[in-house]
């Protein structure tokens, strides 16, 4: 986002003169001007006369005394020049309004992007949070089987003493709540993991005292996600997907629109200050200036340049024609995968009620003598796998949904 601010702020400066400075200082072995006084033809006037009649007066009235002499005249072997100018453009074909409204395009695409990664980040958030209260939930069903398991142990261990049933039983019990004991580890271990997987992640600092509100009740009502359907046809153009492949078609055409720019003759206007010191003696000057340059033999390379140009504009065109038939279909497979999730989680929590009936029925007829202890701890698992499962569904549920609210925004 804020490269896409500067790269905006880079362009508006375009707008502003271009201001600029030369220096140059040289010395040369020779000197720039080195010629005989009979060859002068310098064509510079200096009180009426120029200074090619002023050599020749000079020698012809003075250098005859000596015919064999000769007159070099030598000057200019060194010096100074400098300038500062101030140039802006008039007219440059549209190149520097089209740029600054391709970097308009490039800060609203970034905060596309933006959005985009915020939503990502927000259903990795809704995941690592209901992985950790599934995992809670997993581990108050282990305390429900382990309080279950007490009082059947209780019981059985009565029944052993009173020498109604064999050890064998006894030790199914006890091995039964040690399962439960290593599930409990493994449990615990994972919550704690998970927990610091989503502090690191959402930058909160760690602590075993963080609380999680959230539950999954068995008696809670499961409201159905009809409610939250909606068109996708129409959906799909607040996707931020598409709005991101409709600003690369804007910026296409913005491309081709400053090619077009660079065919188009370029005006501009200035003003400079020079400054040279080049025979001993310092000189200054202020001129103002227009400059027009017209393209002739660039437009054949232009002209190339814009049928590749239309080619990428083409391209992104198709690009977005694809992801629209696409995110139609990403956003249907998401509301299928919402009420799947749904009716899964419906039909597991009526396995739940079916499981507990099963252990109610079970324990009775361990009570009244005609059941096993095998049979009752059999019932208890079942009932414990039941719960299990409706909490994977349950929490399944609320994450596609989250994800499925998210696509439709």
């Amino acid at each position: 986002m804020q490269a896409a601010e500067k790269t905006k702020q880079a362009a508006f400066t375009k707008y502003f003169p271009e201001v600029s400075a030369t220096g140059v200082a040289f010395k040369s072995n020779n000197s720039i001007i080195d010629m005989n006084a009979e060859d002068a033809d310098i064509d510079v006037t200096f009180e009426n006369q120029t200074i090619n009649d002023i050599i020749q007066t000079l020698y012809s009235n003075y250098w005859s005394y000596v015919p064999d002499a000769t007159v070099n005249i030598q000057m200019m072997d060194n010096g100074l020049m400098g300038g500062v100018s101030a140039v802006e453009p008039v007219y440059a074909g549209g190149r520097i309004r089209h740029g600054n409204q391709l970097a308009d395009i490039g800060i609203e695409a970034a905060s596309l992007k933006k959005e985009i990664a915020s939503n990502e980040a927000e259903l990795t958030t809704e995941e690592n949070y209901w992985r950790i209260v599934s995992l809670n939930e997993k581990l108050n069903t282990i305390r429900t089987a382990e309080m279950f398991l007490d009082t059947l142990f209780k019981d059985v261990n009565g029944a052993y003493q009173s020498g109604v049933i064999i050890e064998n039983d006894l030790l199914k019990v006890n091995l039964k709540m040690n399962e439960l004991k290593s599930k409990r580890l493994k449990v615990e271990n994972g919550i704690a993991l998970s927990t610091m997987v989503l502090c690191q992640y959402t930058g909160i600092p760690y602590s075993d005292s963080l609380q999680f509100s959230d539950v999954i009740d068995m008696n809670d009502t499961i409201l159905p996600p009809w409610q939250y359907f909606t068109s996708f046809q129409s959906a799909v153009q607040n996707r931020e997907e598409y709005k991101l492949l409709d600003l690369s078609v804007q910026a296409e055409q913005k491309r081709k629109q400053m090619l077009l720019g660079e065919s188009m003759p370029q005006l501009a206007v200035g003003t400079a200050y020079l400054y040279n010191n080049l025979m001993e003696k310092n000189n200054t000057n202020a001129v103002v200036f227009a400059t027009l340059s017209v393209p002739i033999s660039a437009w054949w390379e232009a002209d190339y340049n814009l049928q590749k140009q239309n080619i990428e504009l083409r391209k992104a065109e198709n690009n977005r024609r694809d992801l629209d038939e696409k995110l139609v279909l990403q956003m249907q497979q998401a509301w299928n995968d919402v009420t799947e999730a749904y009716n899964q989680t419906v039909l597991a929590k009526e396995t739940v009620d079916e499981a507990s009936q099963n252990l109610k029925v079970a324990m009775d007829y361990y009570h009244a003598g005609m059941t096993t202890v095998s049979e009752v701890l059999e019932s208890q698992t079942m009932l414990q796998q039941c719960r299990y499962n409706y909490v994977e569904q349950a929490v399944q549920y609320k994450i596609k949904l989250t994800a499925y609210l998210l696509m439709i925004q």
